[in-house]
Formats: C-alpha cells, structure tokens, sequence
C-alpha cells in the first residue's frame, strides 16, 4: 500500500513536470491526470490517493483563489447575475433535454441518463443516484466522461485561443509588513470552518476558504502571502486524485453510451462557448472570463485556467460557485421530485 503511494504521487510528479516543460494549460493537474490514466491502463497497476491530502489541496486552491478578489469584485459581479443566472439554467436544461431524449430512444434508464447529464455535481449526483436506486456506476462513469472532456478541451482552447489580458486578470500583489503574520490565522480558521460545515455545504473547503480569503481582500486586509510552491503542490495532490478517481476500463466498459454522453460533453462546450459569446455581449465581460464562468466544468480548474488565460479568475470563480451551490443545492430536491411525482400519483388514485 505504502509503495502504490509513493508509486502514484512519483507518477504524478513526473507527469507535472512533463507537461510544465511543454508549457501546456493546467500543466500540475492534467499532466498528473494524464499519466496517470495510462498506467492504470494495464490491469495489474493499481494508484493511491490520500484524502487528508486532498482536503488540504483544496483548501490552499480555496485561499489562491480567495486571494485574487479584489475590492471591487462583488460589486463588478452585480450586473452579470441575471444573464449569467438565465445562460446557465439554459445549459442545465439543455443536458437534462437531451438526456430525456436519449433515454426515450436507447435502452437507457430515465432516472440514470437524467441523474449523469447534470453539468456539475459529481458527489452530489452520486448520492442523489444511490437514493433514487439508479445505476451509480454509470452515473460516474458519465460525469467522468465530462470531467475528462471539459479538462482538455476547455484550458487549452482558453490558453492558445482566446487568451487575452483582460483587466484585473492577476491577483494584486500586497506588500505586507512584519505584523501580517497574525493573518495566518485567518487561514486556519478557513480551514476549521470548511470542516465544521463539510456536510453541510458543498465543497465547503474550497468555497469558504475562498469566501472568507475574498472578503478580507475586499476588505482591505493584508494577508500574509504564502509561497507559490504551495499553490503548485495543490495542483499536484488534485491532479492525483482525479487520476486516482478516472479508470479508463470503466469508460470503455459502459460501451456506445460514452459515446452519446461524449457527444453531450461537447454539446455543452460548445454551448458555453456561444453563451459566453453573448454573454460578454450584453453585459462587457470580457470573452474569455465569460466563457469560463459558463464551461460546464469543475470550480477550480476553470478559476486556475482563468490565471492562465488573461481573464479575471476572481469573477469566474464568484459565477462558478453560484452555479455550483444551484446545481448541488437545487438539483437533488428537483429530481427527487420528478422521479416520485408517479408514486404519489399512484397513492391518490
């Protein structure tokens, strides 16, 4: 167990390095992702993941974003709240359109094709699938193949071809004095807090951490700045997990209907790619942090991306995680809803 461990995080390393030498987006989380998936190819080749390390990698990415906000990021979001919240509703409704479709015409069940075409929700969707008794595997399988398609098309498509250097894109570098080390407890109190409401909030250790780290840089509070290896070696712990996580044999296993949801994956892309468009239409967001903000994608990824591109990293992880609370917090109760709606029907009658 102690050598898959060491084995996994190695491969993982090598696999950053890699894709950092060749200057390709995301280079500490899909290069991990990457080489990962290919060792496990071969049957016998097992990876370990350590959850403690995960829960510490997304508090530290929770306070790299946090630090990005500056004072003016909640007022700037105000105006995007209405066409961002309608373009998204327009993307959740689109996946669950097409997923009911499909199960009408393949031998799908309605309850597992709704369940794994929600755009976001992972762990939320599973537990939702365990509690309506549809097939969590493929559930899983589905939200990978998502997962996997939005990770290597959206990054490198933001990075190579809409990158542009929008204003307030980087984080504002504060210059902090001796006494800034007392700060630091604001960060562990973000962690605390993130734990203490784990199973309560969604992704609590990304979102409080970022909300608490935010409203201080809004604030005016001057945080003691922590090393840029630790931002990185976050990266890494995420990328393991997800290559942990993604079997390629399971994917390949679910047969032609990894195709269907493929063809969902790039649906949505495509779609969040002409709501983005129209999104900085109507509102000036600028492209690319528009796009981001509606990429049917994963809250970190897309808000490390946005640093990549150019665009505002604060603003799209702000939008992501509105979407991100809607989807986890509204989603299960609807589609309960809708699956026993025939049930009570019944006990009427």
């Amino acid at each position: 167990m102690r050598k898959n461990y060491i084995l996994t995080y190695l491969i993982a390393l090598i696999g950053g390095l890699c894709f950092a030498f060749l200057a390709l987006p995301l280079p500490w989380i899909l290069g991990p992702v990457t080489l990962l998936i290919l060792y496990k190819i071969k049957g016998d080749h097992q990876t370990q993941s350590s959850l403690l390390l995960r829960d510490l990698a997304f508090w530290l990415l929770g306070i790299q974003i946090g630090l990005t906000f500056q004072p003016d990021t909640w007022t700037n979001i105000g105006p995007y709240l209405l066409p961002y919240a309608l373009f998204s509703f327009a993307i959740i409704a689109t996946s669950l359109l097409f997923a009911f479709v499909l199960s009408k015409r393949s031998a799908m069940e309605t309850k597992t094709t709704l369940i794994g075409s929600v755009p976001g929700g992972l762990s939320a969707m599973i537990a939702v699938s365990e509690s309506l008794q549809g097939n969590t595997v493929l559930v899983t399988i589905f939200h990978t193949i998502r997962l996997v398609s939005v990770l290597f098309i959206i990054p490198f498509a933001a990075t190579h071809w809409l990158y542009m250097d929008e204003p307030a894109a980087a984080a504002v570098e504060t210059h902090v004095e001796p006494s800034g080390y007392w700060t630091l407890l604001i960060y562990f109190l973000s962690l605390t807090a993130g734990y203490v409401v784990k199973k309560r909030i969604p992704a609590s250790l990304i979102i409080i951490p970022m909300l608490l780290i935010g409203a201080c840089q809004t604030a005016g509070i001057a945080l003691y700045p922590l090393p840029s290896v630790l931002f990185i070696g976050a990266q890494l712990m995420i990328g393991v997990h997800l290559g942990h996580k993604i079997v390629l044999k399971d994917v390949i296993r679910a047969g032609r209907f990894c195709g269907y949801f493929f063809a969902l994956a790039l649906l949505l892309i495509s779609l969040s790619f002409l709501l983005g468009f129209l999104l900085s239409e109507w509102t000036e967001m600028g492209l690319t942090t528009a796009i981001l903000s509606l990429a049917p994608g994963g809250l970190i990824e897309m808000a490390l991306t946005a640093q990549d591109a150019g665009a505002n990293p604060a603003i799209v992880s702000s939008l992501q995680t509105i979407r991100l609370l809607i989807i986890v917090l509204v989603m299960p109760f609807l589609l309960e809803w809708f699956f026993n709606k025939p049930k009570r029907m019944n006990i009427k009658n």
